[in-house]
This record gives structure tokens, sequence and C-alpha cells, in this order.
């Protein structure tokens, strides 16, 4: 394979704004406990990320946070007629309404001390441009040896903007419930919310050649070598590490490189991409959520704090599926200039001493006994991912969500709620369902219930998916499709001399109900760097179907077709002529 050109000094794949409005990473600045990085172009004009301690429970108009524990009893008859005393059956449901802002004092105080070292026209003009965010709520439980154990409770994609409230809403099991519980009693209750925020930036100047030994990475160990296909960003760049110190994969620096760390998240970003695709958590086969949120919940050390180890590069709790690698032989790539690098940021916070302050208030921490099945009612919260937020601007008009509930008495419950732009700004009450008991008599069968979600696109598509049975306390609202990116690579110059004028790649795919066709044309004179595909697929839908054209300067064409689910088409590789 020949070498390929990834990227140009100043042309950047997946920019929206212009390099005036990308902040130069390599040259961050801590200021007045603010992470502060100089817009490209524009030494003056710096932007902030938001502070890692800005973390907090929303709080109502009256001071009083936004939070619920309930833990509820059901009846559960023992099995054993010599047992008077049993287990009875239940668990518990939290809600938290959290968010995460920066003090303007801290804004100021940052601007000022930039002001003292670099000169009085230095301005602090904004935020960084936060492009994806995800939280995890880690607590510290007991293990069966008494040992304290860091374990994920929820993760999911959170809202990206500063001040937007994020509503929490999950089920504990009654050991589980019972540990929480104790854990608010402390003094300091060991239960933390990160925020993850992703941004990007420009990276500094660098020059050097990539080697891939394909049949090397192939038999590595470095991903399980036929293990787990789950891993989480901190473990994939454990993995990228190990292939280079076994030479499966090597870079050589072509003059002074002073900031490797900018060229090797370079680096690992197009490895990433080639290997490995990016899956949510709850879309993993349950016997593999696990040990992936086990390896989360490895990374915090006492009191939610993460640990020294660098999570920058991936993030802490993404979560990737390695590809069923086809490749062979060798690859050689190039990389040159200023590239666009994905950085993350951490917000996080102790929930604080709420049962020291709210213990005794039914409205914060209450158990209810479930008994008198006649007046029990269910509630099922709905869930709405962070991702979802960001789709009403681009591709989704709205959402309906329908719960069915049929009863023991022959009667069936049948509610429905619209989600659109509109719905974050509603109360938390009305991100729920609730049905009551028509002569459910089985607590358990009871508690399950049906839902269908209907999903209206911009531009008039449709897409319905089949009723789901489900026991949960909370619906989690997930968009059933995916971005992707697919790059062309290649040589130019070899394909020039070679007598090629043009190049035409076309791709056509599945989304939901059509089939969608787009087409980009390359000539040797053109800048790779900005000819690619963005494309939205079924969250299942991973090849898309792809033909390329080469003409000749006498007319003659060379074509060829197939499948793609790399996101990397390669227009130098042209097959032999028949």
């Amino acid at each position: 394979m020949r070498a390929l050109i990834l990227g140009c000094v100043f042309l950047v794949l997946g920019i929206q704004f212009g390099l005036s409005q990308m902040i130069q990473l390599d040259k961050g600045i801590r200021m007045g406990g603010l992470w502060c990085f100089p817009v490209y172009g524009d030494s003056l004009n710096y932007k902030y990320l938001p502070s890692s301690d800005g973390g907090r429970i929303v709080v109502d108009d009256e001071g009083l946070p936004q939070f619920s524990f309930l833990r509820y009893i059901i009846e559960d008859p023992s099995q054993s007629s010599n047992n008077t005393v049993s287990q009875a059956d239940g668990g518990g449901i939290v809600n938290f309404l959290v968010e995460y802002s920066t003090d303007p004092q801290q804004i100021t105080a940052a601007e000022e001390g930039l002001k003292e070292q670099f000169g009085n026209d230095v301005q602090l003009n904004g935020a960084v441009l936060i492009t994806k965010a995800r939280y995890t709520l880690v607590s510290s439980v007991l293990t069966e040896d008494g040992a304290s154990k860091n374990e994920v409770l929820a993760t999911g994609e959170a809202p990206v903007l500063e001040n937007g409230q994020l509503a929490f809403s999950f089920d504990l099991l009654p050991e589980r419930s019972k540990l929480l519980l104790e854990s608010f009693k402390m003094a300091t209750p060991d239960i933390s919310i990160i925020f993850e925020l992703g941004f990007s930036g420009l990276s500094d100047y660098y020059e050097a050649d990539l080697h891939v030994d394909w049949n090397k990475v192939n038999k590595s160990k470095a991903f399980g070598a036929g293990g787990s296909i789950y891993f989480i960003g901190a473990d994939v760049e454990v993995g990228f590490d190990e292939l280079f110190q076994e030479t499966a994969i090597t870079l050589n620096t072509v003059g002074s490189n002073q900031n490797m760390e900018s060229l090797l998240n370079t680096v690992y970003d197009r490895l990433l991409a080639m290997m490995f695709k990016e899956v949510e958590p709850a879309s993993i086969p349950t016997n593999e959520q696990g040990g992936l949120m086990d390896a989360v919940g490895a990374l915090f050390g006492s009191s939610g704090a993460l640990n020294s180890r660098n999570l920058t590069g991936f993030g802490l709790n993404a979560s990737f599926k390695l590809k069923e690698l086809k490749s062979k032989g060798n690859a050689n790539l190039k990389f040159q200039g200023r590239s666009t690098l994905d950085r993350y940021h951490f917000v996080s916070f102790n929930v604080g001493d709420l049962y020291s302050k709210y213990g005794q208030d039914k409205k914060f921490f209450r158990d209810v006994p479930l008994y008198d099945k006649a007046f029990q009612q269910r509630d099922v919260y709905i869930g709405v991912d962070g991702s979802l937020e960001k789709e009403f601007e681009k591709m989704v008009n709205n959402v309906t969500v329908k719960l069915k509930k049929e009863h023991n008495s022959t009667e069936t419950t049948i509610k429905e709620i619209l989600v659109n732009k509109n719905f974050f700004q509603n109360s938390a009450d009305q991100f729920k369902f609730t049905y009551l008991n028509h002569e459910d008599h089985d607590m358990q069968e009871w508690m399950e219930y049906q839902y269908q979600t209907i999903w209206q696109f911009v531009g008039g598509g449709i897409f319905e998916s089949d009723w789901i049975r489900a026991k949960s306390a909370m619906i989690n609202l997930y968009t059933p499709f995916q971005r992707k990116e697919i790059v062309l690579e290649g040589d130019l110059e070899y394909l020039k001399e070679e007598g090629y004028r043009a190049i035409v790649v076309r791709i056509e795919y599945p989304f939901f109900n059509e089939t969608r066709k787009e087409s980009i044309s390359v000539r040797p004179t053109d800048d790779l760097s900005t000819k690619l595909f963005n494309v939205t697929l079924p969250l299942e839908q991973e090849d898309v179907h792809y033909s390329i054209t080469w003409v000749k300067k006498d007319g003659t064409r060379i074509q060829e077709e197939g499948n793609d689910n790399i996101g990397i088409l390669f227009i130098d590789e042209i097959p032999l002529e028949e």
C-alpha cells in the first residue's frame, strides 16, 4: 500500500467553524483555576473550559435540592411453611436533577491573570465549544469480603451546554438500595457524578510517518486475541501502547517534533477509526457490560476522584467495539501539518450531605411498603439521552413514546408522551408515565409493561419500533441511528503519474425506509483532506456499499465495488485491468 497523505496544514476533517474559531491545544494555560486556550491566529483571544468543580444538584426556587430516594418493599411470601420470618422483595428508585456551570467570578479572575501575564489587550471571550458530553454516576459499595469497590450505577450522554440540566432516574436492587442509603448517612457520602466534556482544537505542526504491520496487529494480544471485543477508551489507549512496544506499529518523526503527545493523539485517533467503532454501553450484550463498567469504576479513587491515568485522548467511559480486521500486509501513512484533536475535560462533584439535612423529610428520603395492591401506582420515567437533544436541530422533528399495560382485569392502560425540542424545558414530573393497579395480584407481572417509540424525521421519514417488554422504572430514549464519517485516502501524485484524470466514488446505504446515494469526484490536483462523506446509518447497519471509478486521460475506465465498514476508502489501490 502506497504512502497516504493524511490532512494538510490548514484543512482539517470535520471542522464546522473556520480556523479562526479553533483553539490551540498545545498552548493551554491554567489561570484562576480554569484551563484557557488561545484561538488560532489570534493570540489575544482566549477561550476557557468549564470549571472542574462546577457541578451541583439543581435546587428549586425555595433552595431545596431536586432529589429523591424512594425505597419500596413488596410482599414476597416464603416458599417454606417452616419459616415465619422471610426476606421481602423490593428495591430503590433514585432521582437526581444536576447541572454544571462556571462561576462568573472565576472567569473574571482567569481573565485578569491572562492580562497580567500577556498584556491588557488579552480577552477571555467565552467558553470552549463543547461538542459532546457524558455523565457517570459512581458509588463506593462493599464487596462480600468487606473491601470497598467503586461501581458505576449509571452512564450516558449529557447536555453539551453549560447550565443544561440532566435528570437521573435508576433502579436499585434491595441490597444496593440499603448500601446506597448507608452511603448517604456518612458524613461525606461516597457518591459522585462526573461530567466528561469532549472538545476539539488544533495541534502544533508536526511531520511523521506511520507504519502498520497488519499481520502483527492481528496476532497481537493487545486487544484480547479472541477475548472480549468491547473496550473502554482508556483500555484502547493501553492497547495501542502495546502495539507500539511489539513493533506492530512504528512511528518515525521527520525533523523536530517537540510535542509528541499531540502527534500520538493524532495517530491514535486514526488507528481508532480504522480498528474500532464507538458504541453505546446500553447496546452492549448484558454479559459483556459488567466487565466494561468494572473497568470504568477502577479508574476512580476515593470519593469519586479520577486516578492519574491519562484519559484526555479517548475519554473515560466511551465504549468501543473492535472491528473484524480483514487487512493484511503493511500500511504506510504520512502525517504532516496541524490536525484537529479530540480532548476530554472532567467536571466532578460529590452529592454532599443530603441525608444530614433532609433525611427525615419524606419528600427526599422515603420507605414505602407496597402491601395494599389496590392503592398502588407505577411510575415509569423517560430518560432522554443527551445526544437526542442535538438531533432536534438536525434530523428529528419529534418522538412519540407510547406505554401499554395489560391488566388482570382485562383493562389496558395506554399512554403517550411527545418528545420534541421543547420537552427539555418541562418540569421533571412530565418526564414519566403513571399507571394504576387493576386487579394485578402478581407484583412481578404488574411491574412489566410494553413501550414503543415512533420517530418522525425532518423531510418526512418515519421509523416505528416494535413493542418492547420492560420492567425497569426508566425508559432510556436513544437515537436509533449513528453518524459515520467515510474518508478518502490515497497518493494523488501517484495517480497523476499513472495518467488518471479523475476518480469518482459513489456510495449507497439504507436509512430506514429509503436508500440514500452520494458521490464525490476527485482530481489529482484536489486537496484530498476535504473529500469525505458524512452518512447517517441505522444503529445495526455497519456496511456501506461503494463503487470507485478511475478515469484515465484517454477515457479508459476501471471500476471496482464492494462493501466497507471501516470508514476509509483507499483510492490509490487500483484493480488490475482485465
